[in-house]
């Protein structure tokens, strides 16, 4: 993508399916008669919703800010900007922390839930079900890895290395309700993973 917004759209779809996953792994584990499971993966795709509104709203947040004060959404034209708006880099930092599911973000708390249900697959009497919950297993570590390359690209590109045009270099970082609104975004993906 050659938008950081797409890109923070297109993380979307993986956190929705994630979401989807462990409500549809809560009412097979409700299914089977595996009721504590069932709590688990409910409490997963519940505390995952509430993640990525948090981290995702931040991400958003910290994108506009880089496009009002760097004139650009393409990360080809950004770069450096971490010297620069030292505040938005720090909190879109966290929030890609937060959706890279890197400890103790938000986003871990969801998926690591998720996954301890995953590993429970085998207690269903199914082995259809178990092959399904093996498959959806690999397919949310998969989505984890490619979730966290996304947002390694994001921060990369936009706040590392060196500025690659002029107003990327002239850019000022956020300042008054701007950057109350990123601390508390902030905050947000901060609380529900401790």
């Amino acid at each position: 993508e050659r938008d950081i917004k797409a890109i923070l759209a297109g993380s979307t779809l993986d956190n929705v399916g994630i979401i989807a996953l462990a409500f549809g792994l809560a009412l097979l584990f409700r299914g089977a008669d595996l009721l504590p499971l069932a709590a688990v993966a409910l409490s997963a795709a519940l505390l995952h919703a509430l993640a990525h509104g948090a981290f995702k709203g931040l991400l958003f947040l910290s994108a506009g800010a880089v496009y009002e004060r760097a004139g650009s959404r393409d990360p080809d034209r950004l770069g450096g900007l971490i010297h620069r708006m030292p505040v938005v880099a720090g909190v879109a930092m966290l929030g890609a922390a937060s959706a890279a599911a890197l400890p103790p973000f938000a986003g871990f708390a969801g998926e690591w839930l998720l996954l301890q249900a995953l590993l429970q697959g085998w207690r269903v009497a199914d082995l259809a079900a178990q092959l399904l919950i093996a498959a959806a297993l690999a397919a949310a570590a998969t989505a984890a890895a490619l979730a966290a390359a996304a947002m390694l690209r994001f921060v990369g590109l936009v706040f590392l290395g060196r500025p690659r045009t002029p107003r990327a270099v002239g850019a000022e970082d956020v300042t008054g309700t701007a950057r109350v609104a990123l601390g508390l975004a902030a905050l947000l993906c901060l609380i529900p993973g401790l």
